[in-house]
């Protein structure tokens, strides 16, 4: 294997471990909002109080935001989406057109006949339709709409989960840009999808869930005679399991 060869496998499994907690953030996502509409739907019949609802909520918040700051990170330690742009803008021939055009013509899913176009997909990134360079104007374009889309969740973060900030400012952030800083993250996962995927396009991120998961929603959890233990016995707790 050359060593363009193995640059472009490593890029690839960067890539792909990008995906797998992009993906994983969109199926929070759908977890969550199908809980929320659980509450709605019930009409007040449960008693969701303080305690459980916000539980869930710093549960929740805390997960996405430190999956999308991990996402818009560029640090050369690590396999974010953001960082693999930025290796293609370092490498703008890693990817080309070359690799590309065979990558399209070895797959047997695509029909002798399309494979001409399919191939042409490749302009979508390149400089101009002739060349085989990616064109590094778009993809920082798309590295800068990361950050300015992460911008407000990525601060709350830092500030306010990752560390304690002393500071007068009142930090907070909006259930708008959480979900603006993830369709963006999804939107740009999608694009570069086409281009380790040739020939192939990324529908919905999140799968739908199988039927009946909700199941355990759908009944009483505690036991008449359950009551919770006292917070003191939790202090030194040790869980009977080896991994969460």
């Amino acid at each position: 294997m050359s060593r363009a060869d193995d640059k472009w496998q490593k890029w690839c499994v960067q890539f792909d471990a990008a995906g797998t907690d992009i993906q994983t953030m969109f199926h929070n996502r759908h977890v969550w909002t199908t809980i929320e509409d659980m509450w709605v739907r019930t009409g007040g019949q449960i008693e969701l109080n303080t305690i459980v609802q916000n539980w869930f909520i710093r549960n929740y918040v805390s997960t996405q935001c430190t999956g999308i700051r991990r996402e818009c990170d560029e640090d050369s330690r690590t396999s974010s989406l953001a960082r693999c742009l930025r290796r293609l803008i370092e490498s703008p021939t890693m990817a080309n057109r070359t690799r590309y055009e065979a990558v399209v013509m070895a797959n047997p899913e695509i029909k002798d006949e399309h494979k001409a176009s399919v191939i042409r997909g490749f302009d979508h990134f390149a400089l101009t339709p002739e060349t085989s360079c990616l064109d590094q104007d778009r993809i920082e374009a798309d590295v800068a709409a990361l950050h300015a889309a992460a911008m407000t969740t990525r601060y709350y973060t830092n500030k306010i989960i990752a560390h304690r900030q002393f500071t007068d400012e009142k930090i907070t952030l909006s259930w708008h840009d959480l979900n603006r800083a993830l369709n963006t993250v999804g939107a740009v996962f999608k694009r570069y999808y086409r281009l380790r995927h040739p020939g192939s396009s990324l529908g919905n991120l999140g799968v739908d869930l199988p039927l009946g998961w909700e199941q355990p929603f759908r009944s009483a959890w505690c036991p008449e005679d359950f009551w919770p233990q006292p917070a003191a016995h939790l202090d030194n707790y040790l869980p009977g399991t080896a991994t969460p």
